[in-house]
């Protein structure tokens, strides 16, 4: 465990990870609310079922519920890499006196 503490590539490495993971979930969110609000459900629904039934966009619904979630609890992943990352130079700098 002390070798690892006092690798100062190792802790840049994991705040570098956390900025990288932040700009994946700033562009994926324009990318993943843009092509699903693009798409046209009344057309799918039409295609894959009969009469008053809506597959698709039940399916869009639940997809967008579970997207929600996912996104919410993302930053908490940021959060905690970028939380450990900073911790351990800390531990770093500290060990060096």
């Amino acid at each position: 465990m002390r070798n690892l503490l006092r690798d100062k590539l190792a802790n840049v490495d994991m705040i570098l990870t956390a900025v990288v993971a932040a700009i994946v979930f700033a562009i994926s969110i324009a990318i993943v609310y843009a092509v699903l609000g693009g798409m046209d459900y009344t057309t799918y629904d039409s295609a894959i079922g009969g009469v008053n039934t809506t597959p698709a966009a039940n399916a869009s619904t639940n997809l967008i519920s579970n997207l929600n979630t996912f996104y919410n609890l993302g930053p908490i992943y940021i959060v905690v890499i970028a939380a450990v990352g900073i911790i351990a130079a800390v531990l770093m700098v500290r060990g060096q006196r």
